[in-house]
């Protein structure tokens, strides 16, 4: 049967300035050129730490400001940077992320425990499908975004290859399809996470906050 699910307040991911306005953040942001090429992680968790800042009294000292203007959006990101960092072939696993962003939160003075999926190469060492969809859909139930790790889009053309994205809503459709609602590049669009999981041959993971964030 249809299901969606989302977080439960998408507006708070909308970055301004001035007249112009953004869905999430957006890598390009940088000054460094490296930063632009190479920072779709901090990006990702910037926009998953602004979200649970704002959202949860007790994850506030995450991002104690809650702005979206785009000038502290990117101050976040920078500092996240600093827990990120990619090096030279980026932040390319699930536990690159979830141990820089639980490092991040420990600098904030917070435990806050962090969960994975990983994707693997190799078909046969890969969770199932029903399992993505169960990790994606139980974060997203407790109102925490995903941050979702591409190494190879497959045949999803709207993904870019070896990129980190946040998902943050999930539509189960009853012919199959899991389409995500992703933010990337300060735009918002969606993506089928079944036929990514299904033709990507280089995998990827899934990482968000863990129970009871």
């Amino acid at each position: 049967m249809d299901g969606i699910y989302s977080i439960t307040r998408p507006e708070l991911l909308t970055v301004t300035q001035g007249e112009r306005s953004w869905q999430g953040a957006d890598q390009l942001w940088y000054a460094d050129e490296w930063q632009q090429k190479a920072g779709c992680g901090p990006t990702a968790a910037a926009v998953m730490a602004s979200y649970l800042a704002q959202t949860r009294h007790s994850c506030a000292p995450l991002y104690p400001s809650g702005s979206w203007e785009r000038r502290d959006v990117l101050a976040l990101m920078e500092e996240l940077w600093g827990f990120l960092t990619p090096g030279k072939h980026g932040l390319n696993t699930t536990h690159l992320f979830t141990k820089g962003f639980a490092a991040f939160a420990a600098h904030k003075g917070l435990t806050l425990p962090m969960r994975e999926l990983d994707i693997p190469r190799l078909r046969l060492a890969r969770p199932t499908m029903d399992q993505c969809a169960a990790f994606v859909r139980s974060a997203l139930s407790a109102d925490q975004p995903v941050a979702w790790l591409n190494l190879h889009s497959g045949e999803v053309e709207a993904l870019d290859d070896w990129h980190w994205v946040t998902i943050v809503a999930l539509e189960e459709r009853r012919d199959g399809t899991e389409l995500c609602t992703v933010l990337d590049g300060g735009k918002e669009y969606t993506a089928d996470l079944r036929l990514w999981f299904q033709t990507t041959r280089l995998g990827g993971g899934l990482a968000a906050p863990g129970a009871g964030v």
